[in-house]
């Protein structure tokens, strides 16, 4: 049965399994586990006011202007009258250090680490406070500290709940975010690995090593911006560190992977883009460490650098994918690698005008979606790869076929032989003997004049099938080196046996042959066997492949002695009636 029959089968299989699947999900009415075990949490963001009762949205309390850096304020509320026992004040707090009492007594103090590497703010941090029905319709006071003057500093996503609803509840909201940025990471590896081995001997081209770099920081910097992590590590200063520093690293692989996958005309620009990228990483560092500015008071610098270099990634893709591109139907995965760069491009850009202009909590949004899209891009892209690689690996084995096969019998040619040769000339010290067996097929010229060099052909295709045969079993390497000549070699122990026994098959298997009655020919084949060993290691294989040849000429001229000549034998047979 054809295979394409299997595959019609195993997609039937695969189409009942999703709408049995997904009618089921349809139809199910009941909770999840989540769902189950937690009750909902409640949004808990209005009602905050100033100390002079005016009213303020906490998750944009970093914009207002009489709230300046580095001077405490307080913003208060009330616990509800339906808070329940067990529940927390469940938030995340970003850029602003801050103490929570009750009721002027204080019940929450967050640890706040140092270190001579730290920003000055501690980033953006998850809190779980717990609470009791005790402190129902009581003053809820957060005092805090904005770090920098910036619309940055707020509480996000305040509410009340069981923690652990809440947990789940952000994992859930980040999850496709946060496998997007792993998988984006884990391509990143792969294609820097896969840059050393087609360097070694390669010309330095590193495409690859530079895309992996590009995938690995943009992707680094997205997975922090998660925040997910924090749930593992703990430190959220660090994670700031990170994903301003991340910023910092992507403009330099970018531009080194279109120099090297498209080449700029002019290497000065190639020059200015990495010096001005190292440069602000080199200042930014200088300030952060002088305490004069932290870096993440120096992102305008990245953010510079970065929508330059999307400029330049997405000019230089259209450019050469897009417009220069005139046979659009040959170079799809071309446009579909360069459709997965641009998107990244365009949602870099957008997420800093967002970052400055909408003054959004989510810096990384669009990224993120740009990576979903570029990972897919570069899923479809990769079987181009793969396509070539499948067509350059048939041209190859044709290309190997053509160089040292023998187009008629398929066995190793001339050029296969030398080689071969030479390669036992370098290692003949390192093995007991190595045998070289030459053959020589008679009648062939008889045969070729007489009844066409078809039945010719045929004859030397009996002849090598027969000389493989007899040598198969002993890891022997069998050539046609001339028109009626073949040659085997074998190395290694026992070589005086092994081609004993060899030839006495050989001699075997061609005398059946001739005994076959409706055989088209008869098939006489001269050999003769030389040996080199230990005992002379001075001795050229060159030499022992004469010595060889010499004794198959002595076999062949006492083979044409005792045999019948070949004119007699067919007309006395009636074989091979003349074409």
């Amino acid at each position: 049965m054809n295979n394409r029959v299997f595959h019609v089968f195993y997609l039937l299989m695969i189409i009942t399994l999703a709408v049995m699947t997904g009618w089921i999900l349809v139809k199910y009415d009941g909770k999840s586990i989540i769902e189950d075990s937690f009750d909902e949490t409640r949004d808990f963001s209005a009602g905050w006011v100033l100390e002079d009762g005016s009213e303020i949205d906490i998750a944009k309390m970093g914009s207002v202007e009489e709230l300046l850096p580095g001077e405490e304020f307080s913003v208060y509320n009330k616990v509800p009258d339906d808070f329940a026992e067990g529940e927390y004040l469940c938030f995340r707090a970003k850029n602003i250090f801050f103490t929570i009492y009750v009721d002027g007594q204080l019940v929450y103090d967050p640890y706040v680490p140092e270190n001579i590497f730290y920003t000055k703010g501690p980033g953006t941090k998850w809190h779980y406070v717990k609470l009791s029905e005790t402190q129902i319709g009581k003053e809820i006071e957060f005092k805090v500290t904005k770090v920098y003057d910036s619309g940055k500093a707020s509480i996000i996503d305040i509410e009340l709940g069981e923690p652990a609803r809440a947990i789940m509840d952000t994992i859930e909201e980040k999850l496709v975010a946060f496998i997007t940025c792993i998988l984006t990471i884990f391509i990143g590896i792969l294609l820097i690995i896969a840059d050393i081995p087609i360097n070694i001997s390669a010309r330095k081209n590193h495409e690859l090593l530079y895309l992996g770099l590009f995938s690995v920081s943009v992707a680094g910097w997205c997975l922090v911006e998660t925040h997910l992590i924090q749930y593992y590590l703990g430190d959220s200063r660090v994670m700031q560190l990170l994903s301003c520093c991340a910023l910092m690293m992507i403009a330099i692989p970018i531009i080194l992977y279109l120099d090297a996958a498209f080449g700029f005309r002019k290497r000065k620009a190639v020059t200015a883009m990495i010096g001005l990228s190292f440069g602000s990483f080199v200042l930014a560092m200088i300030l952060h460490m002088t305490r004069i500015a932290d870096v993440h008071e120096t992102l305008h610098f990245s953010h510079v650098v970065l929508i330059m270099s999307a400029i330049v990634l997405f000019y230089t893709i259209i450019k050469n994918t897009f417009v220069l591109s005139k046979s659009a139907g040959k170079n799809i995965f071309r446009v579909i690698r360069g459709v997965g760069l641009c998107s990244l491009s365009v949602a870099t850009v957008i997420d800093i005008v967002r970052y400055y202009v909408f003054q959004s909590n989510d810096t990384a949004m669009f990224v993120r979606i740009g990576l979903l899209i570029f990972i897919i891009c570069f899923g479809a892209s990769s079987l181009e790869k793969t396509i070539n690689a499948v067509r350059l690996g048939a041209q190859t084995e044709i290309v190997s076929q053509l160089a040292y096969r023998d187009g008629l019998t398929r066995i190793g040619n001339r050029t296969a032989f030398n080689e071969r040769l030479v390669e036992l000339e370098e290692i003949k010290n390192q093995v007991e003997a190595i045998g070289i067996v030459m053959f020589d097929v008679n009648d062939l010229k008889f045969i070729n004049d007489n009844f066409g060099h078809h039945m010719g052909d045929a004859m030397l295709m009996a002849s090598a099938k027969l000389i493989e045969n007899a040598f198969a079993d002993l890891e022997a390497d069998c050539f046609r080196i001339g028109g009626d000549e073949f040659a085997v070699l074998l190395s290694g122990d026992n070589v005086d046996k092994r081609c004993e026994s060899a030839i006495d098959k050989f001699k075997a298997l061609m005398k059946a042959h001739n005994q076959n009655e409706s055989k088209e020919f008869r098939i006489s084949i001269a050999h003769g066997f030389a040996k080199y060993d230990a005992s002379d290691r001075e001795k050229p294989l060159l030499m022992v492949y004469q010595q060889a040849d010499m004794l198959m000429y002595e076999n062949k001229k006492s083979m044409k002695q005792s045999m019948q000549a070949a004119a007699d034998y067919y007309s006395s047979t009636g074989k091979l009636k003349q074409a």
